[in-house]
């Protein structure tokens, strides 16, 4: 017999055989001896975001003359079937006629089979997905017009699972893979290569919005923004201004500037005149010019303006200068000097003069007032006319400060002159300010010095030190180098504090408050359905259970319990809870017992990841602890309805089916499509095909296959022979019992489970099987994680018997007062329900469990049990 080999690799080429309207892509082995093909990938159809619609499937005809043997099918990588990163949804493909390529299938001369391309890309956005979500948050930059900027946006994002990838990038409503640029007129050219790197060249002519938001999506799915801040630098006007010999004047320059962006503008800077001085003034903020005394003529300056995000632009100011009204000479003013002691109030000169008027002069003997030009920087000021002032020093640690005035004698303006402020500098006392720290529950805190004087202040600048930490509330304090010890008092939770003294070195001393919140919060335990299969009934849509099983570690009412899902499709919804948006619904712990999704009509899926998270938040200080686990969602719907004859048989084909048996004994083989199969009255032969399907065995003695895929099994009522999936499968395969599937107490219903895989629960495509017996048992609750198994053994005994586990079933708790011993004693006149796992030995694989709770908590640990 030859050997077959189909490779999936990245052609997606058109050059394939190809059947009418794109239905399938064909290729054929031609080669007696064996030989490797490679499997194309197309799509059918893309999205307006760019991910794939579906893909084309492939058909494998042998033309040679003997029969060949498939021995592997290689799985795709991720940007092979999605380039610009996984989606939320992955489309699936309907069952082709015929018989799907399986690894060891034989493929007779002339016969085919066909490749679920869909199948495999869901495989491998399960592989590159992992078991973790990724965290990504947000990024900002800021450029100016016709400016460059680099950065990664990778640096802040992170995925336990390893390092993420950028798959493509979304600038202004176009998708592009990643290591490519986009250039949009306007905005600029953006680049963003798949380690993350980026750069941004903005538009000379920048007229976009403000942010300009860029989308980056990794190859997990996940998506974050970049936002671009692109500043658009200011406009200065040229300015003209006119004023007499010896007079100043203010010339508003802003009023004929601008800001695109609407940033407010300050003058950030000026230049001297030739034959004048310029300050800006600080109340108004213009600029001041006065000319030199007694010039005339023409003079210029030049000032900038900034908008306060780096932006500036610089215009000229022209000023002309007039000749003084004839008849009068300007006063003469000389600079004064105050000196006040930091905090101070001054109202005399440093001459002993009352009035900064007493050393001016006026030529033509004309009485003088005084008129400020400029305040004071660090005080207040209040001069009046005849010259006397008041000086208030704010309290600051400056050393000098000044302001300038000039006096006028009703005709003329004199110089402007300037009162030099001495600043005595005075010890302030230090500012110790309150920390807030968190403290756990009997662990000791050590707080250094450091931390403690982290946010205090001395306005000398001089440095601080703790003299003494006393008066603890609530626990006790230690000295240790270089800090202190705080402990708790024992078994305390709440509010505590003490004190510490804060010198400065110079005799300033003050106390501070240090708050800690003593308690604690352990993370709660969650028990999930992790592979979820919901299949509809036509295309009008359904509901599946999700249960969620989560106890809080510490019971004393401390503490509380919040749930969110994240991940969900905008058309699904929740039965219960608060939509967030973003696919992010928020839960009490009351919304769990009954929590059902609701799928839309005619929706499908190979793999939607859910994430399940829980947070237990400690009341009294805020303290949280969070796990989380992901739910992979596939859903399907049936198309053909099909009802056999009274004992009758059915076969399958690749139509997604509704199939129902008639009360005899049915043989019924679902086929490659995604089914329900109800096997009705009688002894019902059930087989699952390669698709994820719903066995129902009904009443009877049934045996029930599930072949390969994702399946669940419901045995029924009667004595019932359950089978998992096909040896080497790694799809999940769930058993569920029903209420009424049971017998009577002591007379036990007896069903046998074979081919039951032991790995932990995990993805639809990887992971082991589980027991649904959330329905059966009746008034169960698993416990906290310190007694995990709550009160189930109760309802649970197993018992090792020639290497199969033997699980006894009480489904209303009749076993509470047995011993709990594995392969011990039980009350068998409760018993309702017995179930064999055959070839399985549960306490040889759970480390010599020799109790029924500690099957059970393993049981749960692993999501492979599914209880209330």
């Amino acid at each position: 017999m030859g050997g077959a080999v189909v490779v999936t690799a990245a052609t997606a080429v058109w050059g394939e055989r190809v059947q009418a309207q794109i239905q399938e892509l064909q290729e054929a082995f031609n080669q007696a001896a064996g030989e490797t093909l490679t499997v194309p990938v197309q799509t059918t159809a893309v999205g307006a975001d760019g991910a794939p619609q579906g893909f084309l499937p492939v058909v494998y005809r042998n033309q040679t003359s003997v029969r060949l043997k498939i021995t592997g099918i290689t799985d795709p990588v991720w940007n092979t079937c999605f380039p610009l990163g996984v989606p939320g949804a992955i489309p699936s493909t309907a069952p082709r006629p015929g018989s799907a390529c399986a690894v060891g299938a034989a493929l007779e001369a002339g016969d085919s089979c066909w490749v679920d391309v869909a199948q495999l890309c869901a495989e491998a956005a399960d592989t590159v997905r992992g078991s973790h979500p990724s965290v990504l948050a947000p990024d900002s930059v800021q450029v100016d017009t016709a400016g460059q900027r680099t950065g990664n946006v990778l640096s802040n994002d992170s995925d336990a699972d390893g390092a993420l990838v950028v798959a493509s990038f979304t600038y202004e409503g176009q998708t592009v893979a990643a290591g490519s640029s986009r250039n949009v007129a306007g905005r600029g050219t953006f680049a963003l290569q798949a380690d993350g790197s980026f750069t941004f060249q903005a538009d000379a002519n920048y007229s976009g919005g403000h942010p300009l938001a860029i989308g980056y999506t990794v190859q997990t799915g996940a998506s974050s923004t970049l936002s671009v801040f692109v500043n658009r630098v200011p406009v200065a006007g040229n300015d003209t201004a006119t004023t007499d010999a010896d007079t100043s004047v203010t010339i508003a320059v802003r009023g004929n500037d601008s800001d695109a962006d609407g940033d407010s503008l300050t003058v950030s800077g000026i230049t001297q005149g030739t034959h004048g001085s310029v300050v800006v003034d600080a109340v108004t903020g213009n600029p001041v010019y006065t000319p030199n005394a007694n010039f005339t003529g023409s003079d210029s300056f030049t000032y900038t303006i900034g908008d306060g995000r780096g932006g500036s632009a610089t215009a000229s100011v022209s000023v002309t200068v007039a000749a003084a009204p004839s008849g009068n000479q300007p006063p003469v003013s000389v600079s004064d000097a105050i000196v006040v002691a930091e905090g101070a109030v001054a109202t005399v000169l440093a001459s002993g003069a009352t009035s900064v008027l007493a050393n001016d002069t006026d030529p033509d003997g004309n009485p003088l007032v005084a008129v400020l030009v400029t305040g004071p920087a660090h005080g207040t000021l209040t001069l009046n006319a005849n010259g006397t002032f008041s000086y208030t020093h704010n309290g600051s640690e400056t050393t000098s400060d000044s302001f300038t005035y000039r006096a006028s004698d009703g005709q003329a303006m004199g110089n402007i002159v300037t009162v030099s402020i001495t600043v005595t500098p005075v010890n302030d006392a230090p500012v110790a300010v309150a920390d807030q720290l968190m403290v756990a529950t009997d662990i000791p805190l050590s707080i250094s010095f450091a931390t403690l004087l982290a946010n205090d202040t001395d306005a000398d600048g001089d440095s601080l030190t703790i003299t003494l930490a006393h008066s603890p509330v609530n626990g006790s304090l230690a000295l240790q180098a270089g800090g202190v010890l705080f402990t708790p008092a024992a078994g305390y939770e709440g509010p505590a504090s003490f004190l510490y003294d804060v010198s400065d070195g110079r005799g300033g001393t003050s106390i501070g408050t240090v708050n800690l919140s003593v308690g604690t919060a352990s993370a709660p335990s969650v028990v999930v359905l992790k592979s979820l299969l919901a299949i509809a009934h036509g295309t009008g849509g359904t509901s599946v259970r999700f249960p969620i099983t989560t106890k809080l570690v510490d019971t004393d009412g401390s503490e509380t319990l919040s749930i969110r899902i994240s991940g969900l499709p905008t058309n699904l919804s929740f039965n219960a809870g608060m939509n967030l948006g973003g696919g992010v619904w928020q839960f009490t712990e009351a919304d769990l017992p009954n929590l059902i999704l609701n799928l839309p009509g005619s929706y499908t899926t190979n793999a939607t990841y859910l994430t399940v998270q829980v947070t237990a938040t400690e009341v009294s200080g805020g303290f949280t602890a969070s796990t989380s686990t992901v739910v992979t969602l596939k859903a399907s719907y049936t198309t053909v309805d099909i009802t056999t004859t009274e004992s009758g048989n059915h076969t399958g084909n690749s139509a997604n089916e509704y199939i129902t048996g008639g009360n005899g004994a049915n043989t019924i083989n679902a086929g490659s499509g995604n089914n329900i199969v109800f096997g009705g009255g009688g002894d019902d032969n059930l087989s699952a095909g390669s698709g994820s399907d719903v066995l129902i065995g009904g009443s009877g003695n049934d045996t029930l296959n599930a072949g390969s895929g994702t399946d669940r099994l419901i045995g029924g009522s009667g004595d019932d022979l359950l089978i998992g999936g096909d040896a080497g499968e790694n799809f999940v395969d769930v058993f569920v019992w029903l209420l009424g599937d049971q017998g009577a107490a002591g007379t036990p219903a007896l069903d046998r489970i074979q081919n039951f895989s032991t790995a932990a629960a995990g993805t639809n495509g990887a992971g082991g099987d589980v027991l649904d017996l959330r329905d059966l048992l009746q008034g169960e609750s698993a416990g906290p994680p310190s007694n995990a198994a709550g009160n189930l053994a109760n309802y649970l005994h197993f018992e090792i018997t020639g290497g199969d586990t033997w699980v006894h079933v009480s489904h209303t708790g009749g076993f509470g007062a047995d011993s709990h011993a594995v392969g011990a004693g039980y009350s068998a006149s409760a018993e309702t329900q017995q179930i064999i796992l055959e070839g399985v030995n549960l306490q040889t694989l759970y480390s010599g469990a020799a109790t029924d709770q500690q099957i059970i908590t393993q049981l749960l640990n692993s999501n492979k049990l599914i209880v209330d």
